[in-house]
């Protein structure tokens, strides 16, 4: 039989190397060629990166629907502190001047917080009665729903919330606009001046803040009456980052601090073990769609032994065999991650939607969304997926790299 040149596996690798288009063409027509077992090949790592990316977008969801709920409006560069003992650490004028001079500090506001009573009509309840400045109101992000907030120039006007309306009988927010409310706030021990505060207020508006009896007032009238000790101080930091510092400096002073950066944290840490666990259920298919598609690599080499030499003696050289197994592998991957992820993200809508419809159909009107599907997390786990596709073509690779062109035209 006679011998092939040695000229075609001493001087193939002297050749220009095939061009990444064609390849890329032989790889596409060579997965085309065998659609079914493509098919379910690319089916395999549907499935994989599908369950994970459910998994993982239901994490994320319920991380930030559980982070809304609990930290609600509050911003996370706010900063609330209070005396552990106010008899020996007071929060006064004097304390709430020096933090305003603290580097990255934006804005305070203060508190004075009693439990009162109010009467209208007759009728008499008991309330805790707030009293804020217009940065603290601004900072509470309060909730109207009939006319206005307090401003700078108000004095004997307040804010009531709509359950304190409820019980004071007042069936429509806008009927109490503008109506005279009582209130009897006990200052004994508080104050030097005045053992009370009575009088008359003018409801200017009505927010809405839960289920007890709220009623906010201007400081002023705390001040006047000889009310000294704010009982909360708001701060607004710059910047989130510098919340940690402020609340150092806040605390040196004997001054106790929390921050929605606390709970932030803490929603966090039980969520990254919780999106594990997730993940890991969701892995299950994706070691299913490893060996599929290696399977399926493997045997494409054994069927092309004979075509990858014919390749090889007409000017192709090793690492372009290489590199079309490695974009079969790609290709494999790309389609199975995007098309997995696709059919996860309305998979997410779908459960979304009956969630609602099922909420709505118990009272609860308020939209929300159950899956979170970022950019970041859908570039990501496609990434994911191309590098486990790599990892897997290795073995084929580097076998259609080494194989020899006589030695595979010689075979039948």
């Amino acid at each position: 039989m006679p011998q092939l040149p040695k000229k075609l596996t001493q001087d193939h690798h002297k050749y220009s190397s095939v061009r990444t288009k064609v390849l890329f063409t032989i790889a596409w027509k060579n997965l085309t060629a065998k659609k079914l077992r493509s098919l379910l090949t690319i089916f395999g790592v549907v499935i994989g990166i599908g369950a994970i990316f459910f998994l993982l977008s239901f994490g994320l969801g319920l991380q930030k629907l559980v982070t809304d709920q609990v930290i609600g409006d509050q911003s996370i560069k706010s900063i609330d502190v209070s005396s552990p003992n106010s008899k020996l650490i007071r929060l006064d004028e004097k304390v709430v001047n020096d933090i305003k001079q603290f580097n990255h500090v934006e804005k305070v506001g203060v508190q004075y917080s009693f439990p009162g009573s109010l009467r209208h009509s007759g009728a008499e309840i008991d309330s805790v009665v707030y009293g804020i400045d217009v940065p603290y109101q601004e900072m509470t992000s309060l909730n109207l729903a009939a006319g206005r907030l307090l401003n700078g120039e108000d004095f004997n006007s307040i804010l009531v919330n709509t359950s304190t309306l409820e019980t004071l009988g007042i069936k429509e927010n806008k009927k109490a606009l503008n109506k005279g409310l009582t209130i009897v706030i006990p200052l004994q021990g508080a104050s030097k001046k005045a053992d009370k505060i009575q009088k008359t207020f003018k409801i200017v508006g009505v927010i809405d803040s839960g289920s007890g009896t709220e009623v906010f007032m201007p400081k002023d009238n705390f001040a006047v009456a000889g009310v000294s000790a704010f009982k909360n101080v708001k701060i607004i930091a710059d910047n989130a980052d510098n919340v940690t510092l402020i609340r150092k400096q806040v605390e040196s002073r004997g001054l106790e601090t929390t921050s929605p950066v606390d709970t932030l944290d803490q929603i966090n840490e039980i969520f990254k073990f919780f999106t594990i666990i997730l993940i890991s259920f969701g892995s299950i298919g994706m070691i299913v769609s490893i060996l599929g598609m290696f399977n399926t690599l493997t045997i494409s080499l054994l069927e092309r032994t004979r075509e990858i030499g014919l390749m090889i003696a007409l000017g192709g050289r090793n690492k372009d065999m290489r590199k079309l197994f490695v974009l079969e592998a790609v290709l494999i991957s790309f389609i199975g991650a995007l098309t997995g992820i696709g059919l996860a993200i309305i998979a997410g809508k779908i459960v979304t939607f009956f969630m609602n419809r099922f909420a709505a159909g118990r009272g609860v009107h308020d939209h929300f969304e159950m899956f979170s599907s970022p950019l970041w997390a859908i570039a990501s786990l496609t990434a994911f997926t191309v590098l486990i596709g790599l990892l897997v073509v290795y073995a084929p690779a580097r076998r259609a790299q080494k194989i020899n062109p006589i030695d595979a035209l010689r075979r039948e």
